[in-house]
């Protein structure tokens, strides 16, 4: 029988430019560009992080490259210190140069929106995420390798740029 070498790595939901279908992207993002009011799940003043596609692509192929880090789990880097529900819409509106307006989305309707949208279908059974602080701790990774998270502002900044001021 052999032995198999692996690696576990995990991470927050995504958010990142070029990414059409992440829960921040079709919630926020596109309905603040569009005029219309954000969608957050659960409630607004609960953190909830993130993690940013292009650090969790570079950690990755870090991680893969990395002799000692298999047999492990890894945290991807995911920034410190998230906005709540309600400071993400706020930050992400004022990137656009849009009114920061927002409807919350309870799990119930989340379940109906599942028979829509795929991305809300897979989302109902993640709502505990929503409901209280989610906070993900990629320290370990951060002391191991010379990547730092991008910052959540930064983040943002570059999505916008990216995405909805061509």
């Amino acid at each position: 029988c052999g032995e198999l070498t692996a690696l576990i790595a995990r991470s927050a939901d995504f958010y990142g430019p070029t990414i059409g279908n992440s829960i921040l992207t079709e919630t926020v993002f596109k309905n603040l560009a569009s005029g219309k009011k954000a969608n957050w799940l659960g409630g607004v003043n609960f953190k909830h992080s993130y993690t940013y596609t292009p650090d969790a692509g570079k950690a990755t192929a870090l991680l893969g490259n990395t002799e000692d880090a298999y047999n492990q789990v890894w945290h991807l880097p995911t920034a410190a210190d998230p906005f709540t529900g309600k400071q993400w819409i706020e930050k992400i509106a004022a990137e656009m140069g849009a009114k920061s307006q927002y409807q919350v989305a309870p799990k119930f309707l989340v379940r109906i929106l599942g028979l829509f949208m795929p991305i809300m279908r897979e989302t109902a059974e993640m709502m505990y995420q929503y409901n209280r602080d989610y906070v993900f701790d990629s320290t370990k990774f951060e002391k191991r390798f010379d990547l730092k998270p991008t910052p959540y502002s930064q983040g943002i900044k570059e999505i916008v740029a990216a995405d909805y001021h061509k």
